[in-house]
């Protein structure tokens, strides 16, 4: 009797080790997703510089936005339309390499000084447009996956883009610390003009340096995807949201005394199954959009033009980190804050509208308006406020939505469409919004 007992306590322990092995691997998956995307808008003062002199040298942050949030969804959208055609680890592994490779590129890239202006500028729009692709295919693919995981695992996805947004913007301060002296009010003025004839001090090391601190995290993260994959556990759980498709050829059918399915009954059935898996969680993919298309429509293309009031130094780079921080504390503590009505998650999305006009109050470099909010640390509290309430909405949401729903497979992969619909969304009313704080044409 005593040593059933013990038998069945290891394989409990085993089972909560596997767990928590898979719940880490989804963070680091998570991280992947949203780490091309931390990256490039982190390094925005070296493509202040590498634009400077070009149309796109003010404005390309709201482009990056755009180029990335809709490749985004594109490829998001043609993920959801395969998703019971294509394993999604598979996918994964294709998403993971292709980052791999544009990290490399930007690691590069500021060494080749003699490409500025906007050529410059269209090459890192396609890099941009390739890493976006890529990561809508990791993105859908993941949620695909993780409804056949403990709910906690949602969280881990969730938590682990924030963290993604952590490292880009922990390493961007480290290295602008530690490689140049941080600088005054007037020199953060100029640093956000941009100086066309040389980069101020340590800029081209810093964005090697932490374009490089990327490649070898998506390394690392690719090395402990494929060590994963072949548990058996894991393999257990994610075969349940993928069925290898029917035999390729009628001869090979015959052989194996199979049907081959009609290809159009096959779409009708898909379509009635979108249909009614969006019609049972539409509530909580309406709270998704609206959050991240608020988050993207000021962040970061109004925030990152607040400048110091105090002599604030690097205040930029910090209100990147504060966001990053509150994001994440928002997703971590969304399993413990039992809300999970999405008539409730969507009251609290709508709520967050009031951010537009509280961060225009602050001391937004192009604003026409009365800035009448003169702290910096004020200006922080609001950044955190954005990130905490953007995390807990989002990622309380995931978590409810596929548990309600009869596919959780397709209900996965839908609220990873609305992510990417919101964030797409917010990109585009990034340059309306723009133009209501400069009363102005935003381009």
């Amino acid at each position: 009797m005593s040593d059933m007992a013990d038998a069945s306590g290891d394989a409990s322990s085993a089972a909560r080790t596997r767990s928590r092995v898979t719940y880490f691997l989804f963070l680091g998956m998570g991280l992947a997703t949203l780490l091309p995307w931390n990256l490039f808008i982190s390094a925005s003062e070296f493509y202040r510089y590498q634009f400077a002199g070009s149309p796109h040298q003010l404005t390309f942050q709201n482009s990056f936005s755009v180029a990335f949030m809709v490749t985004n969804l594109l490829s998001n959208l043609y993920a959801m339309a395969t998703v019971t055609k294509v394993d999604p680890n598979t996918r994964i592994l294709y998403g993971l390499a292709a980052n791999t490779l544009a990290f490399f590129v930007g690691a590069v890239m500021p060494l080749m000084q003699d490409y500025r202006g906007s050529a410059s500028f269209y090459v890192v729009l396609a890099q941009l447009a390739v890493t976006a692709a890529a990561s809508g295919m990791l993105n859908n693919s993941l949620f695909a996956l993780v409804v056949h995981f403990s709910p906690s695992h949602s969280e881990g996805i969730l938590s682990g883009q924030a963290v993604a947004g952590i490292i880009a913007t922990v390493a961007q301060l480290a290295t602008a610390y530690s490689v140049t002296p941080p600088s005054s009010v007037g020199a953060a003025a100029a640093r956000a003009l941009g100086d066309p004839e040389k980069p101020l001090g340590g800029l081209i090391p810093r964005t090697i340096a932490y374009f490089t601190l990327a490649f070898a995290v998506n390394v690392a993260l690719t090395a402990a995807f494929c060590y994963v994959r072949n548990d058996a556990y894991y393999q257990q759980r994610s075969k349940l949201a993928y069925t290898p498709s029917a035999p390729a050829s009628i001869a090979e059918a015959e052989t194996e005394n199979l049907i081959l399915p009609n290809p159009a009954s096959s779409l009708t059935s898909d379509v009635a199954a979108f249909k009614s898996a969006f019609g049972q969680i539409s509530g909580y993919t309406y709270a998704i959009l609206l959050v991240f298309a608020l988050t993207l429509s000021v962040y970061p293309s109004v925030t990152a033009m607040v400048t110091s009031t105090s002599g604030f130094k690097l205040l930029t780079e910090w209100h990147f980190f504060v966001y990053n921080a509150g994001d994440l504390l928002g997703r971590r503590f969304a399993p413990s804050i039992p809300v999970t009505r999405a008539s409730s998650l969507f009251a609290l999305a709508l709520a967050r509208l009031l951010f537009i006009p509280a961060l225009f109050a602050c001391h937004v470099a192009y604003s026409v308006w009365y800035n009448w909010i003169r702290s910096d640390f004020v200006f922080l509290a609001l950044v955190c406020l954005l990130g905490v309430s953007n995390g807990f909405i989002s990622t309380r949401a995931a978590m409810a939505a596929p548990r309600l729903c009869d596919q959780p497979t397709i209900a996965g992969t839908i609220v990873a469409i609305s992510i990417s619909i919101g964030l797409a969304l917010g990109s585009v009313l990034s340059w309306p919004v723009r133009a209501a704080g400069c009363l102005c044409l935003p381009f």
